[in-house]
């Protein structure tokens, strides 16, 4: 499934049900506003389409989907074809059907983050090495790599588009979502992104942040919203942010608050 998030900005969401986390919410004694009983909770991998008068796609979703990527990407893109593909980082939910977009789009290049190692699992070692700081010219939209303030591993880069504001954040400010809600934006969910939502997704994607000198990160989060001012959050495995970006950005302090302090991660599965 695909959605317009900006200026010719698209999501294209793959989600998957989780009974496993199901189980775990219905043995809890207190249970979140935001989680329904009577419906399932889904993950999701989302992969973004910049389309200017040429096409990036950041990241790809996982191999399970891979046929509706391919199918919603034709439909996107038409006969004009994709230009680049961006893997955030070696992960089958971010880089897994990269090789078969690029069998798909054999003129695509592929860009990857010029940090870490490159992986050839994913191809990632034969593309064009990006950096912070570098920018592609899409043709009306400008991407511009910046650097991941929250990396699940070292071989990892951000973007941003600079017209829209948005920001593209891979695993950070992830979050559930029920069923009936997929492909929805955060302001049009009955009850909004709260911390105790993102830290369902956040604690299971970045278990490091059990180890981390929260001052250092809330430092990170006031530099991110300072450097770039974003006006919609996308991330790879959450809800789309479109409204008051920033405030949610400082909605992640209190998150890391909660994993650091209240001994919460320990109790996700």
């Amino acid at each position: 499934m695909a959605r317009r998030i900006g200026p010719e900005i698209y999501q294209i969401q793959q989600c998957i049900d989780k009974p496993v986390m199901d189980e775990e919410f219905h043995n809890r004694d207190e249970l979140p506003t935001w989680y329904d009983p009577d419906r399932s909770i889904h993950v999701c991998n989302n992969a973004y389409l910049v389309n200017g008068e040429r096409t990036l796609l950041y990241d790809t979703v996982s191999p399970g989907a891979r046929d509706l990527l391919l199918a919603e990407l034709d439909d996107l893109v038409g006969a004009d074809g994709l230009d680049y593909v961006v893997p955030s980082h070696p992960e089958a939910p971010h880089a897994g059907n990269t090789n078969a977009i690029l069998r798909e789009y054999p003129d695509a290049e592929l860009l990857s983050s010029a940090y870490g190692r490159g992986e050839e699992l994913y191809y990632l070692d034969r593309g064009r090495k990006v950096e912070v700081g570098d920018t592609v010219d899409l043709g009306g939209l400008v991407v511009e790599f910046v650097e991941a303030a929250f990396p699940d591993t070292a071989f990892h880069i951000w973007m941003k588009e600079r017209e829209s504001g948005a920001l593209f954040t891979a695993d950070w400010m992830g979050s559930l979502h029920m069923d009936g809600e997929c492909l929805k934006f955060n302001d049009e969910l009955d009850v909004p992104v709260t911390a105790e939502r993102i830290i369902e997704m956040q604690a299971r994607a970045l278990r490091w942040l059990q180890y981390c000198d929260p001052e250092a990160v809330y430092r990170a989060i006031d530099e991110l919203i300072e450097d770039h001012d974003p006006q919609i959050l996308a991330p790879a495995h959450g809800v789309v942010i479109r409204e008051d970006a920033v405030a949610h950005l400082e909605l992640s302090k209190t998150v890391v608050e909660m994993i650091t302090t209240g001994g919460r991660l320990a109790e996700l599965k």
